[in-house]
């Protein structure tokens, strides 16, 4: 790790423990509380189990040595003796890399259970006082669904499927002229997503809590971030995917849009506390023996050889050959993922873009724009592919589907790119709902998105006023509100719903809550957006300002974000939606926490991993 990420983490981990120290009061206070040193205790206070569910426990004590009082106890009883297992003891320094450093002295111990549903007290005593946490383990539940079939916009939220079924299906005096697939689901709820440090999260936070059930922190997959240098020796929370292969060997998929060890479909199956550490999680299949039966994404540059040109790896391995020999049929092309569904494969491996795959309007409109890789599948086609590879599992299957460039191109605040790949997610969801129906009614469906972006529409647009006006009050004079604001015009034609023409007369006035400096004239561009860039180019650190590029003709906006390096938007705080619909379905039908998703998708199917063939004794149905 470099000296300025190891300051970062450490920087991250003092404020993370100091938060957590905060919120967790000690059930009895010392005399003299300045010499009762900080103590940090993972899994975190309300953790909550599946039974038979893996994980690890750390105690972290900040101090040189541990107190002569020290001790772990599990409801009353010695920690040792209730886990049936002896702790391994480690100490580390943590803190800003000019110091001072904090000494930390810690008891691990991994690869844990609990065999039995019940509530747990977790204290620590160090120096007079004492620490506790209690974790709860549920009872599990079983709604009779064979498989599961997580689908997540990244980014995605109520306003963004209000403006694209707007796009895609048209209104007529105010009544949509048709619906969105996922608006016909069964059950609607809305989702939480703050994560254990922040108020804010990043995806791999929280897609990390609807595969695992824990909460975690922004940039950390699948563990509770301790303050160790070392980012894969956290705390690990299994997974989802992780416990059905285990325990009844179901088929596992991931499907993205991104590079597939990016954050949302990495929280599948990875263990960091770093989501950019993806040349480690394209090996951690290989490595650690979750090997997804699919996987269909973007991210060759991780897989290949450091000396291949084009590699991101720091070592000489050559993936794709190692997961050939793992048995994996690979393909890098839309035609060869066809041709090789003649005879569906056990494995497949299908990466079709260096980094992220292309968004559905360069792929579909703006062509010119993709140079390399010109062969990608949608993911509707990616959808059905890896639903035929899956199926093929008599035990059933878990199957996690992203769209990734609903967030990567609000981001940028290219509206019209994240919208179109918001339809495209749409019309996956569509395509899986007919193949379940066909194939595999007792299936669990649930859509929802990893967190929301602060976007929304409040007016219509004039394009030809406001191309034609000439200051920035007469283009302002151009958007129109309330009564003023009409409808937009795109038109679908051929029934695909996507626009026949991106270009229109009148569109929607669309805009987020948060954004650097920059310019803005409601259009279609037909390049990538970059909205502002750094003052220095040669330091992205610096203030951020419009770039001159881009929309050139717009209205000038003056940012509300932090200027020193913020060239695109931000997440936001709001709650998501979640739709879900076959067996299981009602669980999702309210407002819940994002870790409670694990465990609806747990119920529908029966997951029991305590049980030895994981599954829950009796249907709830």
């Amino acid at each position: 790790m470099s000296k300025r990420l190891l300051t970062v983490y450490r920087l991250f981990a003092i404020g993370l423990i100091l938060a957590m120290l905060l919120a967790v009061r000690p059930a009895s206070q010392a005399t003299a509380q300045q010499e009762a040193p900080p103590v940090l205790i993972l899994p975190i206070d309300r953790a909550t189990f599946l039974p038979g569910a893996m994980f690890d426990v750390r105690i972290e004590v900040h101090a040189d040595e541990l107190p002569a009082d020290f001790a772990v106890t599990v409801d009353d009883q010695d920690a040792t003796k209730f886990f049936g297992a002896k702790a391994t003891e480690e100490s580390w320094e943590f803190g800003p890399e000019e110091g001072p450093l904090t000494p930390v002295q810690s008891l691990v111990w991994r690869e844990l259970s609990f065999s039995e549903p019940g509530d747990h007290t977790v204290a620590v005593t160090a120096g007079g006082e004492t620490t506790q946490v209690t974790w709860s383990v549920l009872e599990p539940q079983n709604a009779g669904a064979k498989n599961v079939i997580l689908f997540i916009a990244d980014g995605m939220s109520i306003a963004e499927i209000t403006a694209a079924r707007m796009m895609s299906r048209g209104n007529t005096e105010g009544k949509y002229n048709g619906a969105f697939a996922m608006d016909e689901m069964e059950e609607i709820g809305l989702v939480h997503t703050s994560g254990m440090d922040s108020m804010i999260t990043d995806s791999a936070n929280s897609a990390s809590a609807y595969n695992t059930g824990h909460k975690s922190a922004v940039n950390a997959l699948g563990v509770y971030p301790d303050t160790s240098a070392e980012t894969t020796d956290d705390p690990m929370q299994e997974t989802f995917a992780e416990m059905v292969k285990r325990t009844r060997d179901m088929a596992v998929g991931i499907v993205t849009t991104a590079n597939w060890t990016d954050a949302t479909p990495a929280a599948v199956f990875a263990h960091t506390r770093r989501r950019s550490d993806q040349n480690y999680i394209a090996a951690e299949p290989l490595d650690d023996g979750l090997l997804p039966e699919v996987i269909l994404g973007g991210g060759s540059r991780h897989m290949l050889a450091q000396d291949t040109p084009g590699s991101r790896r720091d070592d000489d391995r050559d993936l794709f050959t190692e997961y050939e020999d793992a048995g994996y049929t690979v393909v890098t092309t839309a035609a060869d993922m066809e041709a090789a569904m003649a005879t569906p494969p056990e494995r497949l491996l299908g990466l079709f873009h260096s980094n992220n795959m292309d968004v559905w309007l360069d792929r579909n409109v703006y062509t010119d724009n993709i140079t390399a890789d010109t062969d990608q599948p949608g993911l509707v086609e990616m959808t059905t592919t890896a639903l035929d590879v899956l199926n093929q599992n008599e035990n059933g299957f878990y199957l996690q589907v992203e769209a990734a460039s609903v967030d990567k191109q609000m981001h940028p605040l290219d509206y019209e790119r994240a919208l179109a790949d918001l339809i495209e997610f749409d019309e996956a969801i569509a395509a899986a709902q007919e193949w379940v129906q066909a194939n595999a009614p007792d299936t669990l469906i649930v859509v929802t998105a990893d967190h929301g972006h602060g976007f929304d529409v409040y007016g219509g647009v004039d394009v030809e006023a406001f191309n034609a006006a000439t200051t920035d009050d007469e283009k302002r004079a151009a958007i129109g509100t309330y009564a003023d604001a009409g409808y937009p015009d795109y038109v679908d034609a051929d029934g695909d719903h996507f626009p026949d023409s991106w270009v229109v007369k009148r569109t929607m006035a669309m805009f987020v809550n948060n954004f650097p400096d920059y310019t803005e004239d409601f259009q279609v561009s037909p390049v990538p957006r970059v909205p502002a860039i750094p003052s220095d180019p040669e330091d992205d650190s610096s203030r951020a300002v419009d770039n001159p590029d881009d929309d050139p003709n717009g209205i000038p906006l003056q940012g509300n974000l932090p200027v020193a390096g913020a060239t695109t938007g931000v997440h936001t705080m709001q709650d998501v939606p979640i739709f879900a619909s076959g067996p299981g379905a009602e669980f999702f039908g309210r407002v819940m926490d994002n870790t409670e998703v694990f465990f609806g998708m747990a119920d529908a199917i029966g997951l029991d991993p305590s049980a030895a063939d994981g599954l829950a004794v009796a249907a709830t149905k």
